[in-house]
């Protein structure tokens, strides 16, 4: 019976995530066939920016429409796929970083309540303490220009954004299994990878994905400083008033969102 109403749960949450991948697919092809039938229609789509005054001019003569094929050039694409990979790095390393970290950060587990746990909060604190781009600069400004500094801005930023959730769903865990081992003389390694891990671990996915798709927010603007990444080419086409391939951009920049925001979405529903 229990194996039935398993199989009965299994294919219901496939047939919710098929929808879920339906309703999506046929937003975008709505989107498209939206704008297809105005360039098709030739609709003067200028005319209800006019109403706007100045911003509707703004709009509508300088960033409209965007230049697509500055994106698809082949500087510009690298410069595409150096964030994405940067994201993931920085993700990945902040990581295995913070997992350990988030151990020592959390009072009612931490080994060593009088230095590590003080040290481990003071890491995430400190991490925490000034914001992303701000860290890139330092970092640009010892490292050089490039995507290297960028990867570890993003490695501080997950340690301080993922390290202090994870910390606090370690506080939030049923003590009685910790102590239970505990009383068995089991040492702090067999307690966090026997009774923490385990009540954690669904949470911890969850953090991880989160994490990973805020750090793809995060790279996209990294290059405003030279630390790599598509911002340097967002902030070279603003500087020399090219406001069209800057848009086109932009429409870079929400695309890539859109795509974070959808996989980790599925990846959330598929591993809890």
């Amino acid at each position: 019976m229990a194996a039935i109403t398993q199989q009965v749960y299994v294919d219901y949450r496939e047939a919710e995530r098929r929808a879920s991948l339906i309703k999506f697919v046929a937003a975008l092809l709505f989107i498209a066939f939206f704008f297809w039938s105005i360039d098709v229609l030739n609709i003067p789509i200028e005319r209800v920016f006019s109403m706007f005054g100045r911003l509707g001019h703004m709009i509508t003569e300088r960033l409209l429409p965007p230049d697509m094929a500055f994106v698809g050039e082949t500087r510009v694409m690298d410069s595409i796929i150096e964030t994405i990979q940067m994201s993931i790095l920085g993700a990945t390393i902040g990581t295995l970083i913070t997992m350990p970290l988030a151990w020592l950060a959390a009072w009612n587990v931490t080994p060593s309540r009088r230095f590590l746990y003080p040290m481990a909060r003071a890491i995430i604190v400190v991490t925490r303490g000034m914001p992303t781009l701000m860290w890139a600069m330092v970092l640009v400004a010892i490292f050089g220009f490039g995507p290297f500094a960028g990867m570890l801005a993003l490695v501080k930023e997950t340690i301080g954004f993922a390290g202090k959730l994870m910390a606090e769903s370690v506080e939030a865990i049923d003590m009685k299994r910790v102590e239970a081992l505990r009383a068995t003389g089991a040492n702090e390694f067999d307690v966090l990878f026997f009774a923490v891990i385990p009540q954690v671990w669904a949470n911890w996915v969850g953090i991880i994905i989160y994490n990973w798709d805020a750090q793809l927010r995060n790279s996209t603007i990294l290059g405003f400083v030279g630390a790599g990444g598509m911002g340097l080419y967002l902030r070279e086409q603003i500087s020399i008033l090219e406001y069209h391939t800057a848009m086109a951009i932009i429409v870079v920049i929400i695309g890539l969102v859109v795509i974070s925001e959808t996989v980790s979405h599925h990846l959330r529903r598929r591993l809890y």
